[in-house]
């Protein structure tokens, strides 16, 4: 090779290897990535300038405006902000409009505010960082548009009145009292605010005056109460915010359904006659009016609740053509006591069709262990004509058995639920481990001619020394009272009426809870109340803490005081 060609190939080479060089440093450059690691932001937003500022006065503006130390996003804040006093409506759109961008928030009012009035702006949980979706809680604004703030404020606390557990995210609401004629179920209160997880609220910046205090679910999310789908409560008395603020308010919420207690429809519905409601029915009458004078011939008119106990169903035990009706009486109650009195043509269609056959289910399930005093439930799904207490045995085994007699069977009114009641033999009980309830094939006929197939339930027999035994007292001045024995999933155990020194015997080992139910009257029953004749439910009281039971053993000492 020349001396001028091994120059050339020198500068070529050196050439190539500065552009292979070029292209790894531009290849390693494209592989830069941001590092990954660190701690996770978990600081919400925070708050650094507001407009007005909290706690101004004599704000005139249209434009709120809140600075925030990073960047946010707002989630529904037509839902989730709560103005009080409430914001003038506006027909088909909201009383103002908001935008982000970056780290602030603006709102802009698209209606006047009342002057000489102290606002709130509680914002829930509406602004949440961009990031990690911190949530900014407690973020409220107040100020006002004349001289001063006001100074007054309501603190407590809202329960589930069935279960004593905390009620979290509930609405709480302030109405003037000197407003006779505004509720929650009718119009937006004067003041709102939510509860926290624990049902703890507090409401800030109230006016002077005196006010009725109002908590419900609020699921409909237009600041009032819809009585069928919402749990609610109240106090009686109004708050008096005229010296001093009010601390350690109590609220109790619970589902009352108080409207119009309705009768909808009065038809003939496939094979039967129906009568539906707009709400349940907890007790009824449905009688004939004329009735023959010989008791033999006299037609027997079947009926029982279905759908969710907002029908009655009739059945046409009369042989009536589609032609023909029937007089009857109607007396229908709902659970606040509210009557119907309505006299009713019962008439029937033709249908061919088979009759849907009898489903049952009794309780206590096989498997169960059962005490000396057997209690057991068969519920059927259409009325029962007869029931044959011959058909219907205990057997401890082949050689002891125990018939029924009548007196150990009991039908409801509607006679779609059969009682079993028989009290056993001790001595029997503590030599045998399994009991069998055996139902021969016939035991019961329904209305509709259905005859009921053969079944036996197995049962163990409690051993005392494998139960135990919880005791207490109860002191108070109230008419009449309940104790109920709770399990854990608030289902009622046991339960006992009026007695001062009272037992729950036969309790199997584990975790309760018990209540006192307080009567207006001894023998009556507990009221869930009434919000539109301002009378709150009856009180329910619970012993403070679980009681653990253990086999063998009496637990003494759970006392009520009311």
């Amino acid at each position: 090779m020349s001396p001028s060609a091994h120059a050339s190939y020198f500068k070529l080479t050196n050439r190539g290897l500065m552009l292979i060089i070029s292209a790894l440093l531009s290849c390693s450059c494209a592989r830069i990535m941001a590092l990954e690691g660190g701690p996770k932001d978990t600081n919400p937003p925070q708050l650094i300038t507001a407009y007005p500022t909290e706690g101004g006065t004599g704000f005139k503006g249209k434009v709120i405006k809140l600075v925030f130390d990073k960047d946010i996003e707002v989630r529904d804040l037509y839902s989730n902000l709560v103005v009080t006093p409430q914001l003038q409506k506006l027909e088909n759109k909201s009383s103002y409009t908001y935008n982000v961008r970056g780290k602030t928030l603006k709102l802009t009012l698209k209606v006047p505010l009342k002057e000489a009035t102290t606002y709130t702006f509680d914002f829930n949980e509406a602004v949440k960082d961009t990031t990690e979706g911190n949530i900014a809680k407690g973020l409220v604004l107040a100020f006002s548009t004349g001289d001063h703030i006001d100074a007054m404020y309501v603190k407590g606390q809202v329960k589930h009145l069935t279960t004593n557990q905390p009620a979290s995210k509930v609405l709480v609401s302030l109405y003037n009292a000197s407003s006779t004629d505004r509720d929650i179920l009718n119009s937006p209160p004067d003041y709102s605010t939510k509860t926290d997880e624990t049902g703890k609220f507090k409401l800030d910046h109230v006016k002077k005056g005196q006010y009725y205090i109002y908590a419900s679910t609020n699921k409909g999310g237009q600041q009032i109460a819809d009585p069928s789908i919402d749990e609610y409560g109240f106090l009686e008395e109004p708050i008096d915010l005229t010296v001093t603020p009010a601390d350690h308010v109590a609220l109790s919420i619970l589902k009352a359904d108080v409207r119009t207690f309705k009768l909808q429809t009065q038809q003939p519905q496939d094979r039967y006659f129906e009568l539906r409601f707009n709400k349940p029915i907890k007790d009824y009458t449905l009688t004939l009016k004329e009735v023959s004078p010989q008791p033999e011939t006299a037609p027997v008119l079947y009926s029982h609740l279905v759908d969710n106990s907002q029908v009655i169903r009739v059945y046409n035990t009369f042989a009536l053509s589609e032609e023909e009706s029937l007089g009857a009486h109607l007396h229908a109650k709902d659970v606040l006591g509210t009557v119907i009195e309505e006299d009713i043509a019962l008439r029937f269609k033709k249908i061919n069709a088979k009759n849907s056959p009898a489903t049952y289910t009794f309780l206590p399930h096989s498997g169960t262990a059962v005490g000396a005093t057997f209690v057991g439930t068969m519920t059927v799904n259409k009325p029962v004509r007869e029931v044959v207490a011959d058909r219907l045995a205990f057997f401890f085994d082949s050689k002891n058995i125990v018939h029924l007699d009548r007196q150990d069977i009991q039908l409801n009114t509607q006679r779609d639920k059969i009682t079993i009641r028989k009290q056993l033999d001790l001595d029997m009980m503590q030599s045998k481990e399994v009991l069998v309830l055996q139902m021969a094939e016939g035991a019961f006929v329904t209305v509709e001619e259905d005859s009921s197939q053969a079944m036996h339930y197995v049962y163990a027999l409690k051993n005392p020394k494998e139960y135990g035994t919880i005791k207490g007292t109860v002191t108070t001045k109230a008419p009449g009272f309940i104790v109920q024995l709770l399990d854990q999933e608030n289902n009622v155990v046991d339960s006992v009426k009026n007695e001062y020194d009272y037992q729950f015997h036969g309790v199997a080992p584990g975790s309760y809870k018990v209540r006192l139910l307080v009567l207006r009257e001894k023998e009556g029953e507990w009221s869930l109340g009434n919000i539109r004749k301002r009378q709150a439910p009856d009180p329910m009281v619970f012993y403070q803490g679980n009681v653990a039971v253990i086999a063998n053993w009496e637990i003494e000492g759970i006392d009520f005081f009311f």
